[in-house]
């Protein structure tokens, strides 16, 4: 299964207006910066927003030379390792971008300290954090509670983060396999499982049915963790521009929506 020739034009476009339009976004949460009184609310920005959203293009540039939109070749074993991490790092960034806009709100508005206080506990802050968002402006809470943002979030993004941190990562499968070529890999691991590898000449036989499995198959194309729970396949070339749109939006409207605090 590859891209139709439309999907390929598209992605590849798509994939240019986001290198262009980084550096945009970075000019503008700098010149935001300059809004911003607290220095911790500063350093949380630059430091930490800034430099993750730098992280995520590179890792979107990354994929793309791994497993060009065009490729028809499956990935090497090394190169579905190279693949995986970048992916990893893209998810793990994009939380952290979501809790560093949380801590830039908190500092700005001086709201780290103890519940019993009316304040936040560490625990508590980031920008989907509920406690977090009960000092929101209103505008910015009702974007994040917008039916797709929070869908995205809490059913893919979320998702898909936490069982990488916490429970079985996500990965790229070495090959996407029709139906008989499922059957024939099936068949193929039935043996394997039943083989005595105490014995030399199954050590031999084992290494020659991984390779049978890897012929079968063509380059794969998504990303998934465990079907049970919720890591379905997800194409990622496709994806990973969805979700970069989407933080670069998330984080403009944060911007849009900033009040300066009541000195």
């Amino acid at each position: 299964m590859f891209y139709d020739q439309d999907s390929l034009k598209r992605c590849k476009e798509e994939y240019e207006d986001i290198l262009q339009k980084h550096h945009q976004l970075k000019l503008r949460l700098m010149k935001f910066q300059s809004k911003l009184r607290s220095s911790d609310s500063q350093v949380y920005l630059t430091q930490g927003v800034i430099r993750r959203l730098d992280t995520l293009v590179r890792c979107i540039k990354n994929i793309f030379r791994i497993s060009s939109v065009e490729r028809t070749e499956k990935l090497s074993p090394d190169e579905l390792k190279d693949l995986t991490i970048n992916l990893h790092a893209f998810f793990v960034n994009i939380s952290g971008i979501f809790d560093n806009l949380g801590w830039v709100f908190v500092f700005e508005h001086n709201l780290l300290g103890r519940r019993k206080d009316g304040k936040l506990e560490r625990k508590d802050i980031g920008i989907f954090n509920k406690k977090t968002q009960l000092h929101l402006p209103e505008n910015l809470l009702k974007y994040l509670e917008s039916r797709d943002l929070k869908s995205w979030y809490e059913n893919y993004s979320k998702n898909f983060r936490d069982a990488l941190a916490h429970r079985i990562p996500l990965y790229v499968p070495p090959a996407m396999l029709n139906e008989n070529e499922g059957e024939e890999y099936q068949k193929l691991q039935d043996q394997l499982q039943t083989l005595d590898l105490s014995s030399p000449e199954n050590l031999n036989r084992y290494e020659e049915i991984l390779g049978q499995q890897m012929q079968l198959g063509q380059v794969s194309l998504f990303f998934a963790h465990l079907k049970n729970e919720g890591g379905d396949p997800v194409f990622f070339h496709a994806q990973v521009i969805v979700d970069y749109k989407t933080v670069e939006e998330l984080v403009i409207k944060f911007c849009e929506a900033y009040v300066e605090p009541t000195p």
